[in-house]
């Protein structure tokens, strides 16, 4: 099979939109005569008043109104056949039923809302195919959106989820943050922006941070564990994806406007942003301008230079909503500087580079989506295209000589993806009660990236990543069982730049490695049930086989990563990750309480990790005195991961809320049963808030045991190293309040946090600057959003 050109990649959309379409073009000749409409009304359960600004969605269909003042909402054209309308709004807790359409006929339905201080998902859209009740889920997954999302915002995505049970994240300064699920890490973490890759490189380096703003973020969803029949069979460790519809699915019959600050001490940071959506005529818009600038954060000994960051962000959307469906396009730019820190209060952190490196990060995003929502050939209920194209560009400056940069390292990185999924739904049939009932998906992927690497010494070679994909799952339903199977076929190729040895001497030894070009095949499978063992509570298990090819730098890298902290060794002849996975999981979701409890085991063969071997490497750059950097070299060994999570939230007496957090994981290599490195300790986070309408108040406790579970010392020729060294255990104090209120047509949210009261000296495990710095002290935070 040759290799995927960037040419007929961007053809792919064209062609599949043409047959697009000509399907909304040619609709079944009785399709005008198969359509009815809903109608219906929201109503407080309470006090039996109308509720404004509901947010009411046909699932399945995709389509979505938002409730008039007299709590009235209705669809026009709607294909006849069975549905499930769900109406949802922050504040009270999400309500779904059952209706059936008819021909020529109007369907009536009606929500009687109940008003809840814990907030509950409606839907989820992650690693499920299509639109999903939180009941429903095959996965454990989290939601955070709305009050919670105010609450939780901060610098970058991975700092923004730390309270999300299994998720930790690496911080290296607040631009150099990437996450972490399950104490996995890299690009088995797979980080989406709207259901797509986001096309940067953090999941190359701790240095490299996830290009993506979370101030105007619509919700953010976690699944963890296994989730690569969707995304790719490379999601060992779980999958982000940060909701914000840049292409809107909604058609709004006015403009609205949202106007956000965010203000914090620990940096002196000032953030704002406008968003805009609305109609333009046939159109829907969604258009959005942010900046963030912070200074280097203050940690309790004193201030991390080289730790501050300034980003600008933008995009437009537009898209044409139809009956049948909708298209639509939208361009997003990114633009980041950041610092990554060198040293702390004179002392040099092991590796890095003096005073620090900064880095210089551009990504231009962009992307096209088609749906047809309407039957076709006798069998599918639905088919959407979804493609983009990623342009980013990464300099890492090391110094400034009489005025010029002098780049250590340069990345130019071009990625896209296109993915077609077609689903058929057993509601688009009459089925008697009782009997089995299916549905599901088949899917086609096309991905790649195109690395050209660049500088002084940029640590990797260039390199290609080209692949192709076919996947499909199915769903049986019967009363109180529910049982999903899915497989997945992928081929990959990926292509060196160069194709000399390796060739590295260390301060100890020469290594030299051959290179060739590989390529890999995958089969992927999972297999999952879910038994509904009340109305209130749900147990489920899956257990999936996971494929992971090894990457460009994995392979191929050969030089110093100094804003990373390290001297990287590829091994280009490693064998790819292939990994079994269980999880057992229940949810329990009724008034005043909502819980999930999750176990895990993952069995990983040739698991892949750089490994500090105890070499070192005498690293000389112009402009900058010599230093001795640490080697890492790419290893595959056979893993264990197992461990535990779950979050509960309990309304213990009107208004007050109990919401705990924990999470352990457990990693260890299968043959010596020495542990693995970067792995996060036992964590638990306990807030206990009061919240009653327009106001809450709270208090939390975050407590992470000692991590003493770190790899054992290595030894090369007569020097013995300790490759990571353990962490204390640390308890920090945070409070906050909020309110909320309206002022004629606007709509007031403030939020004030006050994190880490103490300001406690703590390190992050997971942290390269850990050693010698500690994390940011006390933050003060304001949040507020204008809403009209």
């Amino acid at each position: 099979m040759p290799p995927i050109s960037r040419s007929r990649l961007l053809l792919l959309p064209a062609f599949l939109t043409c047959a697009l379409l000509g399907l909304a073009g040619t609709p079944d000749s009785a399709s005008a005569l198969q359509d009815g409409r809903i109608e219906g009304q929201v109503l407080d359960a309470g006090t039996g008043s109308p509720i404004a600004a509901v947010t009411v969605r046909i699932r399945g269909l995709n389509r979505t109104q938002v409730s008039g003042p007299d709590g009235r909402f209705a669809f026009e054209s709607v294909p006849a056949r069975s549905y499930r309308v769900l109406a949802e709004l922050i504040g009270y807790a999400p309500q779904e039923e059952q209706i059936i359409v008819e021909a020529d006929q109007t369907a009536t339905v009606s929500f009687a809302l109940t008003s809840s201080p814990i907030q509950l998902p409606g839907v989820v859209v992650t690693g499920t195919g299509r639109e999903r009740g939180a009941a429903d889920l095959y996965r454990p997954t989290s939601v955070i959106s709305g009050a919670e999302l105010d609450r939780a915002l901060a610098g970058s995505v991975p700092q923004t989820l730390e309270r999300v049970p299994g998720f930790a994240s690496q911080y290296n300064g607040p631009g150099a943050s990437s996450p972490s699920i399950r104490g996995m890490s890299g690009d088995r973490v797979l980080m989406l922006e709207d259901g797509q890759r986001t096309g940067d490189l953090y999941q190359t380096a701790s240095d490299h941070g996830v290009m993506v703003e979370p101030l105007t973020a619509r919700r953010m969803e976690v699944v963890r564990g296994p989730a690569g029949l969707l995304y790719g069979s490379n999601a060992l460790g779980g999958v982000v994806n940060v909701i914000r519809d840049d292409i809107p699915r909604l058609r709004m019959d006015r403009l609205s406007t949202t106007l956000s600050t965010q203000l914090e001490s620990v940096s002196d940071g000032v953030t704002g942003g406008l968003l805009l959506e609305g109609p333009a005529g046939p159109l829907s818009l969604r258009g959005e301008f942010t900046s963030r600038h912070m200074n280097d954060a203050n940690t309790p000994e004193g201030r991390l230079e080289s730790s501050g960051m300034q980003v600008n962000n933008a995009s437009l959307g537009s898209s044409v909503i139809q009956d049948w469906g909708f298209v639509g396009a939208a361009y997003r730019f990114y633009d980041s500087e950041y610092g990554v820190p060198g040293e702390f209060a004179g002392e040099l952190i092991p590796g890095a580079h003096p005073g620090g490196v900064d880095i210089e990060a551009t990504r231009h995003l962009g992307r096209f989506r088609a749906s047809y929502q309407r039957p076709f050939l006798g069998f599918f209920q639905s088919v959407e295209l979804d493609a983009n194209l990623t342009r980013y560009i990464h300099d890492e400056i090391e110094a400034f000589i009489e005025g010029a940069a002098i780049p250590g390292a340069q990345f130019r990185q071009t990625s896209g993806e296109v993915n077609l999924l077609a689903d058929h739904d057993h509601t688009g049939h009459d089925h008697p009660t009782g009997i089995l009932r299916a549905e599901g998906a088949i899917g086609l992927s096309v991905q790649g990236r195109d690395l050209w690497s660049g500088g002084t010494n940029p640590g990797t070679r260039s390199g290609t990543d080209w692949g192709a994909a076919i996947f499909g799952y199915e769903e049986f339903e019967w009363t109180r069982f529910r049982l999903q199977l899915g497989a997945r076929y992928d081929y990959r190729r990926v292509t060196p730049g160069d194709f000399s040895d390796l060739d590295i001497r260390t301060q100890q030894r020469r290594i030299l490695k051959p290179v060739s070009e590989r390529t890999f095949h995958s089969l992927s499978g999972s297999i999952a049930g879910l038994w509904s063992l009340s109305g209130e509570w749900t147990g489920g298990v899956s257990v999936a086989r996971s494929f992971r090819n090894p990457s460009i730098e994995e392979m191929f890298s050969e030089g110093p990563h100094v804003a990373d902290f390290s001297f990287d060794i590829g091994t280009p002849d490693l064998d790819p990750e292939v990994g079994i996975g269980l999880d057992l999981f229940v949810r329990g979701e009724r008034p005043g309480l909502s819980t999930e409890f999750a176990a895990y085991l993952n069995w990983i063969d040739d698991y892949i990790f750089y490994l500090q071997t105890g070499e070192t490497v005498r690293v000389i750059r112009e402009g900058a005195r010599p230093r001795v950097t640490p080697v890492y070299e790419a290893q595959g060994t056979d893993a264990l991961f197992l461990g535990a999570e779950g979050r509960i939230q309990w309304e213990a007496f009107t208004g007050l809320i109990l919401d705990a957090t924990a999470s352990y994981t457990r990693a260890e290599r299968r043959t010596d049963a020495d542990p693995l490195p970067q792995i996060p300790p036992f964590s638990i986070n306990t807030e206990l808030r009061y919240e009653r309408a327009g106001y809450f108040g709270g208090v939390t406790i975050d407590h992470a045991a000692a991590q003493t579970r770190v790899p054992g010392p290595v030894q090369i020729e007569d020097i013995v190293e300790d490759p990571e060294l353990p962490t204390d255990a640390y308890t920090l104090l945070h409070l906050a309040g909020g309110r909320s209120f309206d002022a004629g047509p606007f709509r007031h949210n403030v939020t004030l946090q006050v994190r880490n009261l103490t300001n406690t000296v703590w390190r992050n495990h997971l942290s390269r600057i850990k050693d010698i710095a500690p994390q940011p002290g006390r933050n003060v935070q304001l949040t507020y959003r204008l809403r009209f």
